[in-house]
């Protein structure tokens, strides 16, 4: 069985993440095992972390918008649901 995926090219600034669009919805993927380097202070833990934070928000933001792409009609022309074709 073959599926179309869709793919955004980037997510974030991290491009640590990537978000796949098909028939079944949208999710995000990581690219990588490693997400963070080795952090040996407080500091840097809270800065890789929110780093991850605002990309993982990226993605949420791409995934919204891939899941209202899927709201539409499938075939512009076609009548919805919403369309009272038979009382005509």
């Amino acid at each position: 069985m073959l599926v179309a995926k869709r793919e955004a090219s980037m997510t974030g600034i991290l491009n640590k993440f990537h978000v796949e669009h098909d028939i079944y919805g949208a999710r995000v993927l990581a690219r990588t095992h490693e997400l963070t380097a080795h952090c040996t202070e407080d500091s840097e833990v809270d800065g890789a972390i929110q780093l991850l934070k605002e990309d993982l928000d990226a993605c949420a933001r791409e995934m919204k918008r891939l899941i209202k792409l899927n709201r539409g009609p499938l075939f512009e022309g076609w009548p919805s649901p919403k369309d009272d074709v038979l009382d005509a």
